[in-house]
């Protein structure tokens, strides 16, 4: 049996586990952050290391997992600031058209002799293969009823 193969698939190579390159240095960036802040003021005001590590944490795991409408939320931040930040400017440009000031246009004069002396190389069907069909299809749904 021949199974079909999907090609053109592009996957980041995981290094730690479920974690690709920059997912594992986001984490362990905030882990280390989170670890020196403890040393620092967290054994003296330890509620004010867990909130700030849990933003932090918080923070961290939405830009490494976060998904919206199947982009990684760094990509959506970046489209979303390009959009804010470009210039919008929609300008309508009229046409210039020539302005008829009487209610009556000039007709131009035609040569009749040259038109009839001129045919198309196209040939015109009265009926194609879809008109063809729709009247078969309805002469189908005529019968069965």
């Amino acid at each position: 049996m021949q199974y079909r193969v999907p090609q053109f698939i592009e996957h980041e190579a995981k290094i730690l586990g479920p974690l690709n390159l920059a997912q594992s240095l986001l984490v362990g960036g905030v882990i280390a952050v989170c670890f020196i802040m403890y040393f620092a003021f967290g054994q003296k005001n330890f509620i004010l290391f867990l909130l700030v590590a849990a933003v932090l944490m918080g923070g961290a795991l939405g830009i490494s997992f976060g998904k919206v409408e199947g982009l990684g939320l760094p990509t959506v931040m970046k489209n979303f600031m390009n959009y804010n930040i470009s210039p919008r400017i929609y300008l309508w440009k009229r046409k210039e058209s020539t302005v008829y000031l009487s209610t009556q246009r000039e007709a131009k004069p035609k040569a009749p002799s040259q038109d009839l002396e001129k045919k198309s190389p196209l040939k015109l069907r009265n009926e194609g293969k879809i008109e063809q069909m729709i009247k078969k299809i309805d002469f189908a749904k005529s019968e069965e009823e």
